[in-house]
């Protein structure tokens, strides 16, 4: 029994305008929306970098911030202005005999050379409870106005801070200012810290009779930056605004390493006033990354403290859950394209083929004229 065949008979003219009027106007369309949603993509994990150093940069300048409050409040103790004020009052000869000790050494450590005169008064007891209730105060020393220690949580290895750049920044000439130090690292802890000068102020005349100097260990706060990876895959760094490195994985302040991503952020930080973030896509290493960055603002206060948090990740890598489909989505619409393309050359050829067989059947004009003479 004979099958009915179902023969549809499309002219490839036909066919071929109409894939030119559907295929070409699709494939162009598909092309800009891959594009569009490529450059969305990086938008997109770039924001949520932003966000992460965002988070991670207000929390370092919250961290500062708080411990100067709680330094602030301790210059503020009954005990401490009126160990101050005692010692100032009498030049800082009895706390230079109590210490028995001239300048010079480092401050840390168990022992020491300060002497029970110093550590045996109200506010050296102040000092101690207050280290001892918050593990991050590493050490903790009021002075006079002329540098020397009145008061110290633990023995310390000299008697007088006069001869610091930071004390001398934080007593400035009797009006006070706060300052903090640069990241140090103590060998007895094995802490990085900074330390914290606060001005101490007689509550009669408002007048700087001291300065309150505190070593808070901020190790907690740079191990967050050593984890290999956060979010997925991402990298963060806390850099300084001259770009060197001072938390990252594998690398610390002392390694006195460069950011590589910094150079890509420069420009957009501007001049650094007040809390900017944003998010850059940018070449680094011949290779696109997604860099999400925030400052935290804490050198509008403090010189030394220009931190910036850099979250980055290379662009293949942080878009590749999503890589697949938009690779899919183009590959379909390149394929599209080809699909039409060797449609017309196919029609192209066929054509001409088929005139040239036309020309070779059909006689010429001269054999034409021939018959037409001889009959």
């Amino acid at each position: 029994m004979a099958f009915d065949r179902l023969e549809v008979r499309v002219s490839i003219t036909k066919l071929l305008v109409a894939l030119l009027i559907i295929i070409v106007p699709l494939s162009i369309a598909g092309l800009i929306l891959t594009t569009r949603s490529d450059r969305a993509l990086d938008n997109n994990i770039g924001n949520e970098f932003r966000t992460i150093a965002d988070i991670y940069s207000n929390e370092a300048a919250q961290f500062v911030r708080d411990r100067i409050g709680d330094v602030n409040m301790m210059t503020g103790e009954p005990a401490i202005i009126e160990a101050v004020s005692r010692a100032s009052g009498k030049g800082g000869t009895q706390a230079r005999a109590a210490t028995g000790a001239t300048a010079g050494g480092t401050q840390g450590g168990e022992g020491g050379v300060t002497g029970k005169g110093v550590l045996g008064t109200n506010a050296s007891e102040l000092l101690r409870r207050r280290r001892d209730l918050d593990p991050r105060f590493l050490s903790i020393v009021a002075t006079d106005q002329s540098g020397t220690i009145v008061a110290a949580s633990q023995k310390q290895t000299r008697a007088s801070l006069a001869g610091e750049p930071d004390w001398q920044g934080a007593y400035n000439d009797g009006k006070g200012a706060v300052k903090v130090s640069n990241i140090l690292f103590d060998e007895f802890s094995k802490s990085y810290y900074l330390n914290m000068n606060a001005p101490i102020f007689d509550a009669a005349s408002s007048r700087c009779i001291g300065v309150l100097v505190a070593a808070v260990s901020v190790s907690g706060l740079l191990s967050r930056f050593q984890q290999g990876q956060i979010a997925n895959g991402a990298r963060a760094e806390l850099v300084s605004d001259d770009g060197t490195i001072i938390s990252a994985p594998n690398a610390d302040v002392f390694a006195r390493l460069k950011s590589q991503t910094f150079d890509a952020v420069r420009d957009s930080l501007g001049s650094l006033q007040g809390h900017q973030n944003g998010s850059v896509t940018a070449p680094v290493s011949n290779r696109n990354y997604v860099i999400g960055f925030a400052d935290t603002g804490l050198k509008q206060n403090y010189s030394n403290l220009g931190w910036i948090v850099i979250v980055s990740e290379e662009e293949h890598q942080a878009a590749a859950p999503m890589r697949a489909i938009h690779d899919f989505a183009l590959a379909m619409v390149v394929l599209g394209l080809l699909m039409v393309t060797l449609l017309g050359v196919y029609y192209y050829l066929h054509r001409a083929q088929r005139f040239s067989d036309i020309e070779s059947v059909l006689p010429s004009e001269e054999q034409r004229a021939r018959a037409a003479s001889s009959s």
